[in-house]
């Protein structure tokens, strides 16, 4: 067959010496495979072109003559069993070999020649495919690429630069490029962390590495609908960040830790599961960081398309989104997967470590307070990406008036700072704070289903397919478990996001004290210069405040009570340094409802606090290999360390102030740390001071118009005791009638639906016992340290007969003849110490024996007093090992018994006093009756004032009270005196 082409070619002639010419054509030869010579195609083993050889008869290759010999080159086909590229009928693989061949080629013109005609066809079969439509050069260029073959590197990069050199607009690459995403979509979508070609990754970097190519990249990643989040994880930017630990999909399949039971395999599986892991995280940090580096709209995008997939994710962070993942057959779902928000937190993690690491963290205070409270429509004019954060709940309001949006401080624009930092907050909030939640649910199911397993095996006595069943389960949830563990604690994000909680918490002691928002006639909201802080804080709070969402800081407390249940060792690794702003942070807002409006957030503080706590008893062995010394220093060296205390007993009352209630049993949650710190607050010398002043300060103003703040909490103490108390013993003695049911076989007789009911009550009935046993032993270890050393307050006559009643009652109930309604199979189950209960009741009867009010308080306790109590109370010390508080608890006998009997002299003499000289509440003898404003009832003064400790209301009618506005009633006052008298 003759080349077309041929009548319009000239006759080549030879120019130069004849040594050139060969060169030249040696160098096509070896590149291209092919030669116009029959003698050295079989001399050489080259393919010989006969048709080109006939157009040019005698002539050696030549770069003239090269375009039309390597344009019929490519249309011939071969077999495609052979390895030889002489022999190669898909095109980019045999341009690529002839590429490849070509940079060998050592004569600099001719090598730039032929690569640029290498390049040339390159772009023609790229671009117009259809020349050859029995093959598919995009899946022959990504096999290239995807495989990471020698030199692949640059033969991309070339390609991308002769398409910018070419006269063809590079426009007309875009879809070559969208092709070859495609094909990269499709391979990474199947993908799992361990079988990731991380080359793909490499190429998304060269994506990254210009302007066009990262539009066309994010061209790519553009969603169908940018309101719905399931959208983001199906581009190819969502399936990158969706290869993780954890399942791509919400409700999917958990992958790894088949065997959860061999910790050493695991330990082994989860560090390489980390640094694969780690791996595509910095890649994605790699793209994305060099696209917001090639122009402001690439830059812009990029934010967008971040800003966007949060907003659209927003429903991951609310209650009934993470109750409902929890449920099977619930979906579709429309939002991404835990593993992908995770890792989106993980690559802005890295963008705020500029101004957040150890070296830089004073560049934190660039970020500007005002960004979430600039409204939609202001957004793109301010440079903000983040949409909705205005419509977020703030850590203060205007003092309860309808605030308008425009009122808030916001800035002109907003920095690449403060996109991160909010950014990198929204991710925790709809990423880690969701997953740890998870985490916390997983392993109180875990211990749940382990009770439920144990009870099964107990009462089988042979094979029991109930209990494999729950133990195939169990291996389920603990495989669930160790992945969620593993994903939240990757030592590099631990170790990023620490830096980050640390530096928001300078940030928040700054704007809470910054109330400049001027420089240099400019408004300048963001702190930029550290203040020194002082307590106490002056009484000016920021308008700032306005606008920083709650969710901030409720990622602060968090992700420190992550680190306390599954990794304190980090505490130690940080330091006191960088622990010592946190501290801080706790400090400044947990007692101030002026700058941090929401008791429920302030109380949620103090779990952070505790968290803080250098060790923890109930910590399971080897969980702090580290020990504890960094944090003990924060309470023992800390330059605010002298506000813990008063700061945490402020929290205390202020979670049950008229006004700013929460509800009943959540308060019990809240404070059950407290007491936890309480009590480690007590074992250090300078703190138990702290306490000591705070309650000579109430000694002092016991009858002060507002109560002073340790005697509102000890009244609070006493209330949580009685309530606690009564309900462990309630629930204890429930349990008891339902053991007693079940192990009589009552319940064997009864239909499977109905058994499995009482099974399940009794289990709930267990875990409400077991959580007031553990919350009343701490209130009553509490107040076993406090009476200790402070006993005034306790025996005031505001407090002392509620305090020797609620002794008396309890331990009436520990030691009576009814104390076998509360034994129950197996006591450490449900936390329940009766034995130490009644040790620390009679601690207390110790420590408060000295005072003449308690004692004749107690004696006059009708209901569960009797001359009896003691001698009870003596030989039940006896037999539990208590027998060192006998002679103590005798001498309080004693004098209990002395006032006993100086009252019943008194008494029928009193029995005779009118009954309006009678307190209407108490039915006692009133000393200082007073009127109160509303109702116009009479009461004793002691009496009102130990009600309005609890409830600011007239017990009467509810009208709201303070002791200020009661009436002392002097000629009722006089009459009883001169009756007495």
């Amino acid at each position: 067959m003759s080349n077309p082409f041929a009548a319009l070619l000239e006759k080549s002639t030879t120019t130069g010496n004849h040594r050139d010419v060969n060169k030249v054509c040696n160098a096509i030869e070896n590149v291209f495979g092919f030669t116009l010579s029959r003698t050295r195609s079989e001399a050489k083993n080259l393919l010989y072109l006969e048709d080109q050889a006939n157009t040019f008869p005698g002539q050696d290759l030549d770069l003239s003559i090269l375009e039309h010999a390597l344009f019929e080159r490519l249309f011939i086909t071969f077999p495609s069993d052979s390895n030889d590229f002489k022999y190669e009928s898909n095109i980019i693989r045999y341009l690529f070999a002839c590429y490849k061949n070509n940079l060998q080629t050592k004569d600099s013109d001719v090598n730039k020649r032929i690569k640029q005609l290498i390049m040339r066809n390159v772009l023609t079969s790229l671009k117009q495919p259809s020349l050859f439509a029995e093959q598919d050069v995009f899946a022959q260029f990504y096999d290239i690429i995807k495989n990471a073959e020698i030199n692949s590197d640059v033969f991309f990069d070339d390609i991308y630069n002769s398409a910018l050199e070419d006269e063809d607009p590079i426009e007309d690459m875009q879809e070559v490029y969208m092709n070859l995403l495609k094909l990269i979509h499709e391979d990474i979508a199947k993908a799992t962390i361990l079988t990731f070609n991380i080359n793909l990754l490499n190429v998304l970097i060269k994506f990254s590495n210009s302007e066009f190519l990262a539009l066309t990249f994010l061209e790519y990643c553009k969603v169908k609908n940018v309101n719905v989040g399931i959208d983001y994880a199906n581009t190819l930017l969502g399936a990158l960040l969706s290869i993780s630990i954890l399942p791509k999909v919400v409700q999917g399949e958990y992958s790894f830790f088949p065997e959860p039971l061999d910790q050493p395999s695991n330990a082994a599986h989860e560090a390489m599961l980390h640094s694969n892991t780690d791996r595509i995280a910095s890649c994605i940090h790699t793209i994305i960081l060099n696209m917001l580096k090639q122009s402001s709209t690439v830059k812009t995008q990029v934010l967008s398309w971040l800003g966007n997939c949060l907003k659209a994710n927003v429903d991951r962070g609310k209650l009934w989104a993470s109750q409902a993942m929890e449920l099977p057959n619930v979906g579709p779902f429309n939002t991404v997967s835990d593993g992908m928000m995770i890792n989106l937190l993980t690559v802005i993690m890295e963008f705020c470590q500029p101004f957040c690491s150890a070296d830089n963290e004073l560049k934190v205070l660039k970020v500007d307070p005002t960004y979430c409270a600039v409204k939609n429509e202001d957004c793109a004019a301010r440079g903000v990406h983040l949409l909705d954060l205005s419509k977020e709940t703030c850590i203060i309001s205007n003092d309860g008036e309808n605030l308008e949006e425009s009122q808030r401080p916001t800035a002109a624009n907003y920095s690449f700072v403060s996109e991160c930092f909010y950014m990198g907050h929204k991710a925790f909030d709809l990423g880690y704070r969701v997953a740890v939640d998870k985490l916390i649910k997983l392993n109180q199911e875990m211990v749940r289903i382990e009770r439920t397993y144990n009870d099964a095996i107990s009462q089988s006595a042979g094979p029991n397919d109930i209990a494999d069943a729950i133990k195939a389960r169990m291996k389920l949830g603990m495989q669930k478990y160790l992945s969620v563990k593993a994903a939240l604690s990757n030592p590099s994000l631990i170790d990023t996001v620490f830096n980050f909680v640390s530096s928001t918490a300078i940030w928040l002691n700054q704007v809470a004290v910054n109330t400049t928002f001027t420089v240099s006639g400019q408004a300048q909201y963001a702190p930029l210069h550290e203040k020194e802080i002082k307590f106490p804080l002056t009484e000016s709070v920021p308008t700032t405040l306005m606008c920083i969402p709650e969710f901030i800081v409720e990622n602060v407390v968090c992700y420190l009570f992550f680190l306390r249940r599954f990794s304190p060792k980090v505490f130690e690794i940080q330091g006191f340094t960088r622990l010592s702003p946190i501290l801080t942070f706790i400090l400044i807002y947990m007692s101030s409802p002026g700058r941090m409006k929401n008791p429920h957030l302030r109380a949620r503080l103090a779990e952070a606090l505790e968290a803080l706590l250098p060790f923890h008893k109930d910590d399971p062995p080897g969980l702090n290999p580290l020990g504890g010394y960094q944090r003990e220093m924060l309470f023992k060296a800390h330059v605010h360390r002298q506000q813990i205390v008063k700061s945490l007993l402020e929290v205390f009352v202020g979670i049950e102030m008229t006004g700013q209630s929460v509800q009943f049993e959540q308060k019990f949650n809240y404070r059950r740390p407290m007491y936890l710190v309480m009590d480690y607050l007590w074992e250090l010398p300078e703190h138990k001071t702290y306490f000591r002043l705070l309650a000579e300060d109430a000694e002092k103003n016991m009858e002060a118009v507002t109560p002073p703040l340790f005697l509102r909490f000890i009244n609070l103490l006493m209330n949580d005791a009685v309530f606690l108390l009564d309900e462990a013993l309630a629930n204890m003695a429930k349990l008891r009638e339902l053991q007693a049911a079940r192990e009589s076989g009552e319940w064997n007789n009864l239909p499977i639906m109905e058994r499995s009911q009482n099974m399940g009550y009794l289990q709930h009935i267990g875990m409400i016992a077991r959580f007031n046993n553990i919350l009343g032993r701490d209130t009553i270890r509490t107040l076993v340290n406090l009476t200790s050393e402070i006993v005034i307050v306790f025996t005031h006559s505001t407090m002392v007969d509620r305090v020797a009643a609620m002794l008396n009652y309890f331990l009436l109930k520990l030691v009576g003849p009814n104390q076998k309604n509360f034994k129950v199979k197996d006591n450490k189950e449900y936390n329940f110490e009766p034995a130490a209960t009644v040790l620390d009741i009679c601690k207390i009867y110790v420590h408060l024996k000295e005072s003449e009010s308690f004692c004749l308080a107690v004696s006059q306790d009708g209901r569960s007093y009797s001359p009896q109590l003691f001698k009870l109370a003596e030989d039940v010390l006896v037999r539990i090992g208590g027998g060192a508080l006998v002679g103590e608890l005798q001498l309080v006998a004693e004098k209990v018994a002395k006032k006993a009997a100086e009252a019943e002299a008194n008494e029928e003499f009193l029995a005779e006093a009118p009954d309006h000289y009678l307190d209407p509440i108490m039915s006692t003898l009133m000393l200082d009756p007073v009127i109160l404003p509303s109702s116009k009832q009479i009461v004793d003064r002691t009496t009102i004032a130990r009600h309005l400790l609890s409830d600011q209301t007239d017990p009467f009618n509810r009208s709201p009270l303070t002791l200020d506005q009661v009436t002392p009633n002097k000629e009722l006052a006089d009459e009883i005196r001169k009756w007495l008298a």
